[in-house]
Order: C-alpha cells, then structure tokens, then sequence
C-alpha cells in the first residue's frame, strides 16, 4: 500500500515551488545560472522575515536550493545542519547535495578539508547511463580550492569518459593557476585534445590525447 500524502502536504508544496520560481527563476535556469542567492540576502524587514520562513519550509521539504540560500542569509541553524550531515559519513548522501553543501560551506568559511567531498565524487568511477553531473559539479568547484590533491585529481579528471567533466577539469585547472586565458576554448590546441567522445569507452586513441592533454597542463602549470 503507497504512503498517503496529505493534502497540506501537496499544498505546502505547491506554495514553495510557486515562491521559489517567482524569487529565483525556473529549475532550469537555476540549474544553467546557478541560484541566485542575492535575490534573498539583501532583504530587509517584514520582505526578509518572509523570505526566511519561505525558504525554512522549502528546507523542511528537503529542497537543496533552500538550504544553499539559507546559508548565504546566515542562518545558523541550517549552517550546522549541513555540516553536521557531511560530516556524518551517510554512504547514501546524493553525490549533488555533497558537493553543493561543501561549496557553500567553503564560500561561509573557506576550510579546505571540504575539497575532500567533492573529490570523493569526482573520483567516483562511472559506467554509461550513471548520472554524471555530480562530477561535473565536482570537477567545477574544485577551481575555488588550492589543495596539491585537488589539483592531482583535476589532471587525473582530464582523462574523464565524460567530456564535460574533462572540460569543466581543464578550466577549474587554468582558473587556479590564475592563467591569463582561463577559457579553454581560448586554448584551441588543447580543446581540441579533450574534446568527444562523451559517456563512451575511451580507445587507446582517446587517452593518447588526454595524457597529451595533461602533459600540456602541467607544462602550463610550471609557467605559473
């Protein structure tokens, strides 16, 4: 027999979905932009009570975004909230919420053990059809940290099956070298190198020019 949901349940639902579309834009745009945490954490007032007790409901739903905007806001309690689960070593915790977690953690009070999560996900091994956005999250974030393992596993990520993840890799690598071009597309030689195939099998012709792809990185590197 299916649980039942009540109807307060699907009301109190419905009302946050409709906020957190009208303050922050639709799921897909915040999925391409990012969440737009300035919406709320300017506020003043009776406008920023509102918004506090919006998102302490969108964060009793479960939603992700809610605690991420609630922590930019300062909101102790959900702070310790997050931490606390990162730190409780739940093998069930969804790889997207680890990684974001430890983004806006690091963003409140940068502490670089917190790369060690998103290099967890970013070492995760992956077969075709596994979601791989979790590992590009990873593979993005790991540029805001400056750790000798962060940047081991960003070169290692070059030679990612998913060519997102190999990009995303590249550039996370040049932004924390502070390179004068951080676009890789502004590199064409070397974006050449990691582009295609994508969640295939890498042929011994693929991972030929990943492992060129990394020697140029590391020669990059050592001019910086």
């Amino acid at each position: 027999m299916l649980p039942l949901i009540s109807p307060l349940m699907n009301d109190l639902a419905a009302t946050w979905s409709r906020w957190k579309e009208e303050t922050f834009g639709s799921g897909y745009h915040i999925w391409h932009e990012g969440l737009d945490v300035a919406a709320v954490t300017g506020l003043k007032g009776q406008t920023r009570a509102r918004a506090l007790a919006m998102l302490r409901l969108g964060r009793s739903l479960g939603d992700d975004h809610a605690f991420e905007a609630l922590a930019a806001m300062g909101d102790a309690a959900t702070i310790a909230a997050m931490r606390a689960r990162l730190d409780a070593g739940d093998p069930f915790f969804p790889p997207a919420t680890r990684v974001r977690f430890a983004r806006i953690l690091h963003r409140i009070s940068p502490d670089p053990r917190l790369a060690e999560h998103l290099l967890a996900v970013l070492r995760t091994t992956c077969s075709k059809g596994q979601p791989w956005s979790p590992r590009i999250d990873a593979a993005f974030g790991l540029r805001e940290f400056a750790g000798p393992a962060d940047e081991d596993a960003l070169l290692a990520a070059v030679a990612d099956p998913h060519y997102l993840v190999r990009y995303h890799a590249c550039e996370s690598l040049l932004h924390r070298w502070r390179a004068g071009r951080r676009r890789l597309t502004d590199h064409p030689a070397l974006f050449e190198l990691i582009r295609g195939p994508d969640d295939e099998a890498s042929t011994p012709g693929d991972l030929a020019r990943y492992a060129e792809a990394q020697r140029r990185l590391r020669a990059l590197a050592a001019r910086h």
